[in-house]
């Protein structure tokens, strides 16, 4: 069998081919040397810084977190980190300061607060990140008895709620002594934190409505000792079913009744009505009730009723009025036909002699008497009327 020898491109060709793999072999050798080199030289400079690097605990606003640092001071540390503070803010240790292997560095920023206690405001700066903390901040600069107003006041927000630095505004309402008279109660004093008038009636579970009345009026800034009187006005629409209509009453004249009496001829009957009222309530009392519609539902029958214009009979009790009894039962306007007239028994001759005008008896009772002293006077006693004087006992 002959065996096929290759051509000269083929032998060519593959000593391209083997060249070529000892130069891969070559750079591959290449190649892991030079990254040996370099991770070398990489562990060689981390372990160079770690051994020159310090690592300390830093706080931001109470966050705390470990940083490793190749800076000599507080401020270098704080520059490392990109930490910029300003006067206001409080870094301790001090920014000069310098640090070692394991210290702690805290940075409280500063945020201003703008506080408005009834009604003043006024801004403060503090480093406490909620509430009640920049409250207590505020309290300490401004001295004893802060603490204890504060701590029965009403705040516009929670105590415990976070302040961010770009701060926070916080509204506060301080607890006042005031007298309350409520709804025409007795007046009683408590001590609630409230700015108006409206404000107080609330914190004592009044809930004012258009038509109430309050003194002072309801936006009146209150002071320690300042009375506030509610009164409670409803004003409502009340429906009313079959409500007694009263009997009209006729009045019919009768002369042969006396002045002031009266007499029912016939009875009345009530009639009945359906009625809406507008009704305005003062303190739990009815103190207006307005009609806004009726519709009869029953017609009521008059009450007849009669009224006597008959004059009546002056009495008293003088000797005049003792002497007219006597002489004509006391009736000063009788007129018997027999010549005299009236309570005392004239004639028109002694009448009209003394002062008298007209008859007798359709002059008054102090007319009569009137003249009937003339008489007596001119002579001398009541011998005028010889019988009722004898009676009587009368000088004549």
């Amino acid at each position: 069998m002959r065996l096929a020898h290759p051509t000269l491109a083929q032998l060519t060709r593959g000593q391209a081919l083997k060249e070529t793999l000892l130069r891969v072999a070559h750079s591959r050798k290449a190649l892991t040397v030079t990254i040996a080199a370099v991770l070398l030289a990489v562990s060689a400079v981390t372990w160079g810084y770690s051994s020159m690097s310090t690592e300390v605990r830093l706080s931001i606003d109470g966050k705390e977190r470990t940083v490793s640092t190749m800076g000599d001071t507080v401020g270098d540390v704080l520059r490392d980190e990109g930490i910029k503070v300003s006067g206001r803010d409080v870094v301790q240790p001090s920014v000069d300061s310098s640090v070692e292997a394991g210290d702690r560095i805290a940075v409280l920023y500063s945020r201003p607060v703008e506080l408005t206690v009834d009604g003043v405001t006024s801004t403060h700066w503090v480093t406490a990140t909620d509430v009640e903390g920049a409250l207590r901040e505020i309290g300490a600069a401004i001295g004893p008895g802060f603490d204890a107003v504060y701590a029965d006041s009403r705040l516009s927000t929670s105590r415990g709620a976070e302040i961010d630095r770009g701060g926070a505004e916080i509204d506060v309402v301080t607890p006042k002594q005031l007298t309350f008279v409520l709804a025409g109660q007795a007046p009683v004093t408590r001590e609630v934190p409230a700015l108006t008038v409206e404000d107080a009636l609330a914190e004592v579970g009044v809930e004012l409505d258009e038509h109430d009345v309050v003194k002072p009026a309801r936006g009146t800034e209150l002071a320690d000792g300042d009375k506030v009187v509610f009164t409670d006005i409803e004003k409502r629409e009340r429906s009313v079913t079959g409500e007694a209509v009263a009997a009209p009453v006729q009045k019919v004249s009768d002369d042969s009744m006396y002045q002031g009496q009266t007499k029912v001829v016939t009875k009345g009957v009530p009639g009945t009505r359906d009625v809406t009222y507008k009704v305005t309530v003062r303190n739990g009392k009815v103190v207006r009730r307005v009609v806004l519609t009726a519709t009869v539902t029953a017609e009521a029958t008059p009450e007849v009723v009669k009224v006597g214009t008959k004059p009546v009979i002056e009495s008293g009790n003088t000797v005049w009025d003792r002497l007219a009894q006597c002489e004509a039962g006391g009736n000063w306007h009788i007129n018997t036909g027999n010549g005299y007239y009236g309570g005392l028994q004239f004639n028109l001759g002694t009448w009209r002699a003394n002062g008298g005008s007209g008859y007798p008896h359709q002059a008054s009772r102090e007319e009569q008497i009137r003249v009937a002293t003339r008489v007596r006077d001119a002579s001398g006693g009541y011998g005028a009327w010889p019988a009722c004087a004898a009676k009587l006992g009368l000088p004549r």
